[in-house]
């Protein structure tokens, strides 16, 4: 039945069938976003249709509503038929509008009609061609265009690689204007059939490899030879430049592609380039690893990985530990971890694929220093392999980097002074650690044991009586441990874990040399990235901080990938090479702006000398950590005076 009724007609069956009594088309109107009279003629062609199967009859009554009929004989049949089919949803917005017109453009094999786009998403040839527009815009970034011709249609034109590359983004995750919102609905590009085949092709192949790969890999693998053969059989093939792709056949991946690609042909009947195995080996050699929580603490690992990738990994933790003041060095699980990751990632790089992050929202929202301070590795890239990396290459670093600074937590550790006998002092043991699981309770003694243990050993004295001992803090608590005991305790806690992480000290007197007065603009009234950009590297440059190639240098970084990191901030900078001292650009905007899809109301143009003396390093460090304060940045928000924006920005951490 599915190819006699259209999606909306299908939709209002739905609805009929999903109602136990009689509903009103006003309802309807409501929910599928069109007239009265377009869904009276709707069901009197659904009542045809039904009818002629023998399913059953639309009733309508005045004043009680509308319901269905059934033909209990034939109900499995035609309740089968309707899940058959996907849920309707109506493109109304300009937005969904758009996706829905480049999905199209995407999956047809010759060019659309502006009439067949009209009729189908319910507007005028005008609407379609004011959303071309803005479909055309998104494609450039792509380097494709939209072909229009007056007689023929429309259809997408350019290499074919951009083509498979803006499909992959597109079907993947992607969309025009939400990067991250789930497109899975758009997935009908294949059939079930060939996924479920092309799907067993590729797990078959893996076990050819000395490596497994991480689910999402596999997927986009998946995803990749699937379009490999809906894209040869219409004779659009990927074309590689020797010197792109000479090396590639003396790795062994090209050997798992070339095993990969002989079964699609036989499986589908297709005679496949050789480029396309080339295509389908870059794919694997980027493809992410499975690593196992075992196999990345054992160093032996690192002996099958390309020794510059082990010197880049190791340089990127000593930069980003450096600029978040705490040492990473000695986590060989971060070592082999990042190495691990690196090595499909340098290959991803070389030969332009590109990967999403479905986590990057996330790591902006709740790290947004430590991603911060991951994009410094991006000049490390540029040293070793002359690569930009985007922001979500930058993210899955973050993701290693905060893994390993959680392992670096380690709870507050504590003696318990306690003379009340064995009976009281395990009622307080138990509800101490049921109240504060961060806290460890090393021993409970009496009161004249404590001096015999090792200081080192515990950070805090929990005495429910009076004790005269002055080597570490000490919290005196009722024998019952109550909310008060708690709060108080919870308060030292915090205070022993921020005296860990970091030493204040260390950064006491460094803040001004990042930050100079005269580099900090409140509350200025420019409306685009562009102008911002221009506006600070202008005065960057006029005070002999950078050179001229530095903004241009900036406008290239962002071309790649936006540097908004979340909480209304954008970090952009430009390679170190082009700055001649390190400084910090500053400006607040009267209005938030569009940064490449985020709201931005705050900005940090950075300078960054990363091989420039240590008080720079540290405060760099303190910086980052800025970046996670909300209570600062919104009082630098309020603020619309210069100076005193400079005295939060140096003064006025916590």
């Amino acid at each position: 039945m599915n190819d006699i009724l259209n999606e909306r007609w299908i939709e209002i069956l739905k609805i009929l069938l999903s109602n136990t009594q009689p509903i009103i088309i006003s309802d309807m109107e409501e929910r599928l976003k069109v007239s009265n009279r377009t869904i009276r003629n709707d069901l009197d062609k659904i009542d045809e249709i039904i009818q002629k199967k023998g399913y059953g009859r639309v009733v309508r009554k005045p004043r009680v509503g509308i319901w269905i009929e059934v033909n209990e004989e034939k109900e499995k049949e035609f309740r089968d038929s309707i899940k058959m089919t996907n849920s309707y949803t109506q493109p109304f917005s300009p937005e969904e509008r758009q996706e829905y017109i480049l999905n199209k453009l995407l999956k047809v094999q010759a060019p659309i009609t502006m009439e067949e786009l009209s009729k189908e998403l319910y507007v005028s040839r005008i609407t379609v061609f004011k959303d071309l527009d803005e479909v055309e815009k998104y494609v450039k970034n792509y380097n494709l265009s939209i072909l229009r011709k007056q007689n023929y249609g429309v259809e997408l034109v350019g290499n074919e690689k951009d083509f498979r590359r803006l499909a992959g983004d597109f079907f993947q995750g992607s969309s025009i204007h939400d990067l991250n919102r789930d497109c899975a609905k758009y997935m009908n590009m294949f059939t079930k059939e060939n996924l479920y085949t092309i799907g067993q092709i590729v797990k078959e192949s893996e076990i050819e490899m000395e490596f497994k790969l991480a689910d999402e890999s596999i997927s986009n693998l998946i995803f990749h030879s699937a379009m490999l053969v809906e894209r040869v059989k219409q004779n659009k093939t990927v074309r590689l430049k020797e010197e792109n792709f000479s090396d590639i056949k003396l790795q062994k991946e090209y050997s798992v592609a070339k095993s990969i690609v002989s079964k699609l042909e036989k499986e589908f009947n297709i005679s496949i380039p050789e480029d396309e195995i080339s295509y389908i080996a870059i794919h694997i050699l980027g493809s992410k690893l499975q690593q196992s929580y075992n196999f990345c603490e054992n160093l032996n690992v690192l002996e099958n990985v390309d020794l510059n990738i082990v010197n880049l990994s190791k340089e990127i933790i000593e930069l980003i530990g450096n600029i978040l003041s705490t040492d990473l060095t000695k986590d060989k699980k971060l070592l082999i971890g990042l190495a691990l990751h690196l090595k499909p990632t340098i290959n991803r790089l070389k030969y332009d694929l590109t990967i999403k992050n479905p986590l990057i929202d996330e790591i902006k929202e709740n790290y947004p220093s430590i991603f911060g301070a991951s994009w410094a590795s991006s000049v490390l890239f540029e040293k070793y392999y002359g690569f930009k990396v985007n922001e979500d290459e930058i993210g899955y670093i973050a993701i290693h980097i905060g893994a390993a600074i959680e392992r670096q937590k380690t709870n507050t550790k504590a003696i318990v002074v306690c003379s009340s006998g064995v009976g009281t002092s395990q009622l307080v043991s138990i509800r101490l650690e049921k109240a504060l699981p961060n806290l460890e309770i090393l021993d409970i003694i009496s009161k004249h044991e404590i001096e015999n243990i090792n200081i080192k050993k515990f950070d805090i004295v929990i005495s429910t009586i009076p004790i005269d001992y002055h080597l570490k803090p000490v919290v005196q608590i009722s024998p019952f441990v109550g909310e008060k005991d708690i709060l108080e305790i919870r308060k030292w806690i915090v205070n022993i874990e921020n005296t860990k992480k970091l030493d204040l000290d260390l950064v006491e007197d460094n803040s001004k040399l990042l930050f100079k007065q005269d580099l900090i603009f409140s509350n200025l009234e420019l409306k685009t990235k562009e102008s911002v950009i221009e506006f600070l590297s202008y005065h960057m440059e006029k005070q002999d901080y950078v050179e001229k190639k530095f903004m241009n240098e900036v406008f290239e970084r962002e071309k790649i990938t936006s540097t908004a990191i979340g909480n209304g901030v954008a970090i952009p900078h430009a390679n170190q090479s082009y700055v001649k001292k390190p400084i910090i650009a500053f400006a607040t905007l009267e209005e938030p702006i569009n940064w490449s899809g985020n709201k931005v109301d705050i900005i940090f143009l950075l300078a960054l000398k990363i091989d420039s003396n240590d008080a720079t390093r540290k405060t760099f460090s303190e910086f980052y950590r800025l970046l996670d304060n909300e209570e600062v940045l919104n009082k630098i928000r309020e603020s619309n005076k210069d100076e005193e924006i400079y005295t939060l920005l140096t003064e006025g951490r916590e």
